[in-house]
């Protein structure tokens, strides 16, 4: 399970996710670490969600020299297809050799790529790979931390970057507090028009869950303040 969100904002894109990554042995058994899930590469930053369709997607797209490519926007696409296509077909042979049933999951892989944020949905009969005009939400499909999205992020394409990094961590920090067995942690990047991705250290991490923490206490004050009814 995971939680991520990308966000366009009017002077680049904002990216945040969860770092929480969970491993069974094939015996019952279960691990738990935290790592980071962004992959970069040339002129690209992606992170997955999904099973291991997407991470092999993520890692093909990774190593994509997308410097070469053209930033026309259906030449983008074509490829983020093709990829999605490419990594599900040869998944799909391997689980064909091991007499594996193929697992069934939504996967999905989010995308910058030449000041563009992507969506790649990776499914059958072909994938899809669509630009974000304002937000994106992947992993852990019930979780209703998606709500703050919904409510405050249309039309962020009118907002800097630095008004949008609160509220890409508050919703994934707030998917954690709903589901921690499946989402934690905080990781977020920022990539500026025409710049490289920008990973924000560890301390500013931890002011933002801060902050995050007293947005919550606020609210919970607010909403339990007595009303006079009668």
């Amino acid at each position: 399970m995971t939680l991520q969100v990308g966000l366009v904002g009017a002077d680049g894109l904002v990216f945040a996710s969860d770092r929480l990554l969970q491993q069974t042995d094939g015996q019952g058994g279960r691990s738990v670490s935290y790592t980071s899930k962004f992959l970069e590469g040339d002129a690209v930053l992606c992170c997955w969600s999904g099973d291991s369709v997407s991470e092999h997607a993520a890692n093909i797209i990774r190593d994509v020299r997308w410097s070469e490519i053209s930033p026309e926007k259906e030449a983008i696409r074509a490829e983020l297809k093709r990829l999605g296509d490419h990594a599900l077909a040869e998944k799909e042979q391997t689980w064909k050799e091991s007499g594996q049933p193929p697992p069934l999951f939504i996967r999905k892989v989010i995308v910058g790529c030449h000041d563009r944020l992507w969506l790649l949905e990776i499914q059958h009969p072909g994938s899809t790979a669509n630009p974000i005009q304002d937000r994106i939400v992947a992993g852990d499909p019930q979780n209703t931390a998606r709500y703050f999205m919904n409510k405050y992020a249309n039309g962020s394409y009118r907002l800097s970057m630095d008004r949008l990094i609160v509220l890409a961590a508050y919703v994934v920090l707030q998917g954690a507090d709903e589901n921690p067995k499946g989402v934690g942690g905080l990781e977020v990047v920022v990539i500026p028009k025409g710049g490289a991705p920008i990973f924000l250290k560890n301390e500013r991490e931890e002011e933002l869950k801060q902050r995050c923490e007293n947005i919550s206490l606020a609210i919970e004050q607010h909403l339990r303040e007595p009303f006079a009814w009668s």
